[in-house]
């Protein structure tokens, strides 16, 4: 009960921070996504707690002004892609994995950014690499051809969650590649020899913002299975869980790592609501629901 008052206080000082958050006039806009404490990271904490809606209008306004006005439309990857002009080289560029955030807190929240920002998924559909995935490192586009796991997951939610008609044909092929990535990589793993590539992956984290655990690739695959009426595959999530099974325990699934390292190469201050749904050891409402989707689903599956 404690634990649930101390969230809504923090939830209110975010919202009080996201408030009196001056216009983001293009010479602070790097200030949205300071590291820990910039208007993004309140905004995509809220977001993953299903408390979207509690994001102040003014600051949704001002986050759509900032990719609409203030943001590079064109992810740089050669000298070609640099901006021109003295006003557009002030302008915010973008990876990935940030923009499909982005992209996913304001459309939970009601934007239409299809129709007001069509370059964003645009953006998306054109960056996937042949193996399925896309890499928030421009030399994967010139050299490796390699995606990232981390860069891959946010673009993928951002069009599997965030589309509400029949998907394209370019937006299915989109999903079922990138379904076809996660699965060769079973969610963790380098294909060259099955090693795990980062075992903190194996530790599930909240909030995530744009990092990768085995829970949020598991949970992608379950959703493209049912939006895409594809097989569940039902051996990879099982292996999935088993993974994860030292951080089950009856009340849930407990925090295994926290994203943010305020002594690490990206320093810099917390916020009191990020502290307050991170600590690790806490079984975390919020991941406990995503594990609990993946079981019924293999569960429901299994009865069929």
């Amino acid at each position: 009960m404690e634990t649930n008052q101390n969230i809504r206080y923090a939830i209110e000082g975010s919202i009080r921070f996201l408030e009196s958050t001056p216009d983001l006039a293009m010479d602070r806009c790097e200030d949205s996504r300071r590291k820990w404490d910039g208007t993004w990271w309140h905004m995509a904490a809220l977001y993953e707690m299903g408390e979207v809606k509690q994001i102040p209008e003014s600051a949704i306004a001002r986050a759509k002004y900032l990719l609409k006005a203030q943001t590079w439309p064109t992810f740089i990857i050669s000298a070609d892609d640099h901006p021109i002009s003295e006003t557009d080289r002030m302008k915010m560029d973008c990876c990935h994995c940030e923009l499909a955030v982005y992209y996913m807190i304001l459309m939970a929240y009601g934007c239409d950014l299809d129709k007001e920002l069509p370059w964003i998924r645009e953006w998306f559909l054109k960056h996937q690499l042949p193996d399925g995935g896309l890499n928030c490192d421009p030399e994967a586009y010139t050299h490796s051809n390699k995606s990232s796991i981390v860069s891959t997951l946010p673009p993928l939610e951002a069009i599997l969650w965030y589309t509400n008609r029949a998907f394209t044909a370019q937006e299915a092929v989109f999903l079922d590649q990138g379904a076809r990535y996660l699965i060769e990589h079973r969610l963790v793993c380098s294909k060259q020899n099955g090693h795990i590539i980062d075992m903190e992956w194996l530790k599930p984290c909240f909030p995530r913002f744009f990092e990768y655990d085995i829970l949020r690739g598991m949970s992608f695959l379950v959703e493209w299975s049912r939006r895409r009426n594809k097989p569940l595959p039902a051996d990879l999530l099982n292996e999935g869980i088993q993974r994860l099974n030292s951080y089950i325990e009856a009340a849930g699934l407990r925090i295994g790592r926290q994203v943010f390292d305020p002594q690490g190469p990206w320093g810099g201050p917390t916020f009191a609501l990020l502290e307050a749904v991170s600590e690790i050891g806490d079984v975390s409402p919020y991941l406990t629901r995503q594990l609990a989707g993946i079981i019924g689903q293999l569960e429901h599956a299994s009865n069929e």
